[in-house]
């Protein structure tokens, strides 16, 4: 692509003569600035997706059959830019870094996954397939951002809420609400480092919620206290 060039406003002032040269030169300024924001190589951008470590098995025997549905955020961790907190208590929306797929999208893969890996349950759906379940999951994505309020000690912070469904009655009555904290620190300020310490905290706050589920059907159900 061609780059424009600038003329200085002294320049353009000896170009156009005494009478016009004032003129001339607060045009040349108007010029240099749009000369500033337009002819410069755009910032480089990256792209990630979450890549949360695997879920370990958990103890307890298989609670049925669980769908898991879209997870939902809260505003504006839904953003597929990074989103920080910064000192000044300020928030930011990364314009140039962030994710291929919204966070909700990324943390119902990584549920489904985790909820699978974990053991607790005889089958793992994903939404939007024909398939009877005994339960489902719907997950709402309270937090999930960048924490730089401590610059010397900069933390990825993500925060679920989950709420079990019964879906044997047909009513979809709700039987638990597990919440999932987890904050993990960054290894630097780079683009790499947010979505690494993203990705950890996104597992540690699943595997949060996974080691809550009853240990049997009966308890899940409030049968067995």
């Amino acid at each position: 692509m061609n780059r424009t060039t600038c003329t200085s406003p002294s320049t353009l002032r000896s170009l156009c003569g005494p009478r016009l040269g004032p003129l001339c030169a607060a045009a040349a300024v108007i010029l240099l600035g749009a000369c500033s924001v337009f002819d410069r190589d755009a910032p480089t951008a990256s792209h990630f997706l979450l890549a949360p470590p695997a879920q370990a098995k958990v103890d307890g025997v298989a609670l049925g059959s669980i769908m898991v549905r879209g997870a939902s955020a809260v505003r504006p961790f839904d953003a597929q830019g990074f989103v920080y907190k910064l000192s000044n208590g300020q928030w930011r929306i990364d314009a140039y870094n962030g994710f291929l797929a919204s966070p909700p999208d990324m943390v119902t893969e990584a549920m489904v996954r985790a909820c699978a890996q974990s053991g607790r349950f005889t089958t793992v759906a994903a939404a939007g397939l024909a398939t009877q379940t005994d339960l489902a999951l719907e997950t709402v994505v309270q937090d999930f951002y960048a924490d730089f309020t401590d610059r010397a000690a900069p933390l990825a912070v993500v925060q679920l809420r989950t709420y079990v469904l019964d879906r044997r009655s047909g009513r979809g009555q709700v039987l638990r609400q597990l919440d999932g904290k987890a904050s993990e620190p960054l290894a630097d300020g780079s683009p790499k480092a947010v979505v690494d310490a993203l990705s950890v905290a996104t597992a540690e706050a699943i595997a949060a919620i996974v080691a809550q589920f009853p240990a049997s059907d009966e308890e899940l159900r409030g049968n067995g206290r």
